[in-house]
């Protein structure tokens, strides 16, 4: 028999897995536009993750003499996004599973409502919870909308590494390299030696990120 007690306990669990599934969701969707719209101003953000990127892809293009494919970068840096201990993609699937289990306790609730004997007015509320918890959920995901923001996001960031922050360092490693050409009596070091203790922190940084 379904207790009074259980009744709400299985209600309780309901909406509580329902307010997770959709906090999920909105804190991600939040996640994302707030970095879409510092991507405005790049060269200047102090947001600390684009701050990352601009750091991460500085140090590729010195270490590498260039970026070859900027998107795969972009792809490779947006998956290592992270709220948290969470990444994005844990968060969206998070909110998936969490939905579920909400509809899954609003139909356990009806199921053993029905099999005690219970009323219409005792068994309602749970396919009420059901409906509405999915209705909610799937338009939280579309104000979200966590996967168009997070194209938009990889756009901004593909158009600035590639047609403002690239050409800013060919130009600095072209005036740089010139530099070097016309000083007299500087001697470029051979093999490993004369590595500059910069050079070692960039190859540090760039290592840690491709692994």
């Amino acid at each position: 028999m379904l207790s009074g007690a259980e009744n709400k306990e299985l209600a309780v669990m309901t909406i509580i897995l329902l307010l997770l599934s959709i906090l999920c969701r909105f804190v991600t969707g939040i996640f994302l536009s707030t970095l879409i719209r510092e991507t405005d101003n790049m060269a200047v953000t102090q947001n600390p993750v684009l701050k990352q990127c601009r750091a991460k892809f500085s140090s590729c293009y010195r270490l590498n003499n260039g970026v070859p494919n900027i998107g795969a970068f972009v792809d490779r840096f947006l998956a290592r996004l992270r709220i948290g201990r969470f990444s994005l993609d844990t968060l969206s699937r998070l909110a998936g599973q969490l939905m579920l289990l909400s509809a899954a306790s609003a139909g356990l609730g009806a199921c053993l409502g029905i099999a005690s004997g219970k009323g219409l007015s005792e068994i309602l509320p749970f396919y009420l919870l059901g409906f509405l918890g999915l209705y909610i959920y799937f338009s939280v995901s579309g104000l979200a909308d966590s996967e168009k923001k997070r194209e938009l996001l990889k756009i901004s960031l593909t158009d600035y590494l590639e047609n403002h922050l690239a050409p800013r360092l060919s130009a600095a490693e072209a005036s740089g390299a010139g530099e070097e050409k016309n000083s007299p009596g500087k001697e470029v070091p051979s093999g490993g030696e004369g590595v500059s203790e910069q050079e070692r922190e960039l190859e540090e940084l760039l290592r840690e990120f491709l692994i």
